[in-house]
Formats: structure tokens, sequence, C-alpha cells
């Protein structure tokens, strides 16, 4: 009886805390700052689930900001006033104000002409010839200016505006995707962030103001909190650089199972087994230097920096030489064309960039995240660094250098992902130093700068990659439409493949009789395509006997 009491003096505790609580979560979420983040996360979620009604927004935005952009520039070439952005030279303004206006106009009347299939594919192409010019005009003024103030935030910020456009001109299609995720990406990360500071501040109290407080300051004060602290940041180092006590002893075990998980990826390839691979993943070793450098880089640790930028150096070096010579000896014969694991890593794409971005944050955050930790066999099966190098070797040794130069593209890709993504991670979680952050933006920007640029160049082969690969599906999908037509609804013959390469279509198909004539079928697949192409028809023909049961 007594028992019984007790059970229900605590549910009826239970029951009375409960509007307690949620009146907590209710006066934490009562303030601007996390509206603000409602309403991130609420156009992060709309942005990714209407991707058609997303790309009229975005192009209409575009046409407005550089309207905006392009008058503000003729306005100050002409008076010398400038409301908003950096003053420069007001001769380099005028043509950059004019190259705004003529991009506006254009992307204008291709909204309202075109179809809106294509119409932000375009916009996007013209608009990146109008980012390639303001990165020159960019340029100009910090080597022009040079004496008058620091030329490096000028010339980074022209650099990538340089890249940025060449890219969306290139591969306007692909740009387009990749921004527009990236940024409801981003808005839900913000999001979440200004929400998780409205509990932290109802729970541990801050002196910002979240009224008059922007984003910025938000942010600012989000790092500062988030701080781990001297002690913290010690241990988790620990764990990133091999250094004193036993750095030796440490360095030489580093060795030994990158040479391990070398050999181990390097069969796995000769013999195509995918099993195998995922082991050489889980003992290579090459993570951990990578987001040591990471960590060094927003920390501002120069020598932690180098030597870990040394160490990934050499390891991926040796990996190659190594897997070089052991294929050298291997008494295996390999097929480049038909072997999954060379194939699979010889052609990188868009996707395993965003793979790689999505690895390097979650291996930051387990170790930052001593909770989290033992989720860093995951991020190393999800993000292959040894494998792709023992690709390259392999190919190498087979005298393939097209493919060795896609594997090695496909580390540097994952390589400079990681780097990127945990550099961010270990800001947002505190790891890196509040006060290098503030006091040594220009160092910090001096190591992150290289690696942004190196990001937007290694886009470019990886989104062309991408593009081809989609139209290429595009092809097949309204070539195998073609062929379904020709055929008709009533025919016995099946679809077997449809393959689209350069100058050629190849359709195979199976069933009894003799399909309808090639040669419509050729001029039919004419206009899926945009060049002239061969047809290769091959009939599989399928012959049906039919016996009857015995009778009695």
């Amino acid at each position: 009886m007594e028992l019984e009491d007790t059970e229900e003096r605590i549910d009826t505790s239970r029951d009375a805390r409960l509007p307690d609580q949620f009146a907590a979560v209710v006066d934490a979420l009562s303030n601007t700052v996390a509206l603000r983040g409602l309403v991130a996360i609420a156009v992060g979620t709309v942005v990714l689930l209407l991707p058609n009604a997303t790309t009229n927004l975005v192009t209409l935005i575009l046409i407005s900001l550089l309207v905006f952009s392009g008058l503000m520039d003729l306005f100050y070439s002409m008076t010398g006033r400038r409301w908003f952005g950096r003053r420069i030279n007001r001769w380099l303004t005028a043509p950059r104000g004019l190259a705004a206006l003529l991009a506006a106009a254009a992307m204008g009347v291709l909204t309202y002409a075109g179809s809106s299939d294509i119409t932000l594919t375009v916009t996007v192409g013209v608009l990146g010839i109008y980012v390639g010019v303001r990165g020159i005009v960019a340029v100009i003024a910090a080597i022009v200016k040079r004496r008058d103030q620091d030329m490096l935030p000028g010339l980074v910020g022209g650099a990538l505006a340089i890249i940025a456009g060449i890219l969306a001109y290139t591969v306007p299609s692909s740009i387009v995707s990749t921004v527009i995720v990236a940024a409801a990406s981003a808005s839900l990360v913000i999001g979440f962030v200004l929400i998780s500071w409205s509990f932290r501040r109802a729970s541990r109290g801050t002196g910002v103001d979240p009224a008059t407080a922007s984003i910025i300051d938000v942010l600012w004060d989000w790092i500062d909190r988030s701080d781990v602290g001297r002690k913290g940041r010690s241990e988790r180092a620990d764990t990133l650089y091999l250094e004193r006590p036993q750095r030796l002893t440490k360095l030489g075990t580093w060795w030994v199972m990158l040479v391990l998980s070398v050999a181990i990826a390097t069969f796995a390839v000769l013999a195509d087994s995918t099993a195998v691979i995922i082991g050489a993943m889980l003992v290579a070793p090459l993570m951990t230097p990578i987001l040591g450098l990471s960590g060094a880089i927003v920390n501002g640790w120069g020598r932690r920096a180098l030597e870990s930028a040394l160490l990934v150096a050499s390891g991926a070096a040796v990996s190659v030489v190594l897997a070089y010579g052991i294929t050298a000896w291997a008494p295996v014969a390999i097929s480049f064309t038909t072997n999954s694991q060379i194939v699979s890593r010889v052609s990188p794409n868009t996707i395993d960039m965003l793979i790689a971005l999505a690895a390097g944050a979650a291996g930051a955050f387990a170790t930052v995240n001593s909770r989290v930790a033992a989720g860093i066999a995951g991020v190393a099966i999800a993000v292959a660094l040894v494998p792709p190098l023992a690709v390259v070797g392999v190919c190498l040794n087979g005298g393939r250098f097209d493919d060795a130069v896609g594997a090695a593209l496909l580390f540097l890709t994952n390589f400079v992902a990681i780097v990127l993504a945990a550099a961010a991670v270990f800001v947002i979680t505190g790891f890196a130093r509040p006060y290098a952050l503030r006091n040594k933006p220009r160092q910090i920007l001096q190591t992150v700068a290289p690696f942004l640029a190196l990001a937007g160049i290694i886009m470019l082969p990886l989104m062309l990659t991408s593009e081809s690969l989609l139209q290429t599906e595009n092809r097949e999908r309204d070539v195998q439409n073609t062929v379904q037509e020709w055929l008709g609804d009533d025919s016995e013959f099946d679809i077997t493949s449809v393959s689209v390469s350069p100058g050629q279509v190849q359709v195979t198909i199976t069933g009894p009789g003799d399909p309808p004539s090639a040669q419509s079928l050729a001029d039919a697949v004419q206009g899926d395509v945009p060049n002239p192409v061969s047809l290769q028809l091959t009939v599989v023909p399928v012959e049906v006997t039919t016996i009857p049961a015995p009778s009695g």
C-alpha cells in the first residue's frame, strides 16, 4: 500500500512539472533570436522540399540584387558617395555597375521569354560572367591600392569570385542545385544554433540582448560560451597531434598502421573485394592528421598545421609508392574496366565532395564530443582516404594515367572537404580559441584561403563529371521512351538495355518475331541527342516451345 502511494505521488509530481517545463520552453523561445532561428529552419525546409518554387524566387532575388548593386555602383562612380560596401576606385565601379545592369536585363528577358526549366540555369550562367568581372575588378583594385591597405583580403576575395564565376558559367545547372542545397543547409544549421543559444540563455544567462543583437553577435556569443577551455583543448589536441611525450613511438605506430592499411587496401583492389576495402578504411590513420590540420588552422597553430600537412603529404606519397610496388609483384591480372573498386574511384563527382563534407563534420564533432567518439569508425568507412591512393598506385602500374588522375582527384576532394568542414565544426563547438578568432583573423585567413581556392578549383572537374552523368542519364531515359514508342504497346519485345555514348546509341531488345524497322528507330533517336549518332540495335530472339500435358 505504501509503495502504491509513493508511485502515485511520483506520478502526480511528474504531471505537475510538465506545465512548468512547457512554460520554460515557451519562455526560452519567446525572443527575437529564437524566432529568427525558427524562420531560418522553416525557410531551409521549404527550400529543400519545394525546389520549383525556390528556383523562381531565387531568380527574382538575383535580378533585384543585381539592379540594386548596379545602380549603387553607378551612383558612387558619379558622386563618390556610397552607403554600402567598400570604397574602391570610382573608375572601376562604373563598368562593374554597367555589367550588373546588363546582367539583370538579360536575366529579366530570359525570365519572361524563356521556359521556367532553363531560366535559372541560363540566369546563373549570365551571373557567372558578372561575378567573374567583379572578381577581376577586386584583384586589380587590391593590386592598385596595395600601398594604402592590406591587399590579401582583396586578392583572396577576387580569386574566389573569379573561380565562382567560372563555375557558374561552365556548369550552371550543377552550381544552381549546389548553391540552393548549401544555402538551405546553412539556414538549417544557423537556425538550430540560434534556437540552442536561446535555450542556453534561458538556463545560464548571457550578456547579449536578444532584442538588439544581430545574428553575428549571437554567433560570437555562442562561440565564446562554447569554448572547451585550455584543459579540454589540450586533451583533444593529444588525440590529433603526435607530440611529446613518446613522440617517436606515436609516429612509429602511425606509420605502421598506414603501411598495413595501404597493403590491405591494395590487395582488396586487386581482389575486387568490398569487404576487405572496409577493413582497410577502419585501420587507416590518415583521418587524424587531416583533422589535426583543421584544428591547427582555426586555432592559429602554425607549427602544428605545418607538421600535420607534411604528415598527410608524406603519407599519401608513401601510400602511392607502396601500392605501386605491391601491384608490380602481385601475380594477378587486373581488369580496369570491370574491377568495381577501380571503376568506382576514378570518376569522382560532386556527390563525393558532399559525402566528404558530411564525414569531415562528423569526424570533427566526434573529436570534440567524447560521447560520440565511437562514431569515428563510421566516419572512416564513409569517406575513403587510403583506397583512392591504392587505386592511384595500381593504375600507375598498369599505365592507366587518366584513371590514376581521377583517383588522385578523389583523394584530394576528400582531403579538402574534410579540412573545411572540420574547421567549421571546430569553430562552432568551441575547440577553436575565441582569442585566436578575434585577434588573429588575418593569420587564419591566410591558412584557410588556399583550401577555399583549391576547393573551388576541384569543384570544376567534379561538376563537369556530374553534369556529364546527368545528361547521359537523361538522354538514356529519353531514348528508352523512344524505343518503347517504336515497339508499341502491344509488342512482345522487352527492352534489355539502352546505352548512349558519344557518336553511338546502343539498344538491346529481347523477344520473339521480327521488330519494326530499325531505320525508323534511328530517325526517331536523332531527336533525343544533340549531335548525329549511329544506332546499334541488337535483337535477341526468343523461341517458345509448348508441349501439352499427356492425356490420361
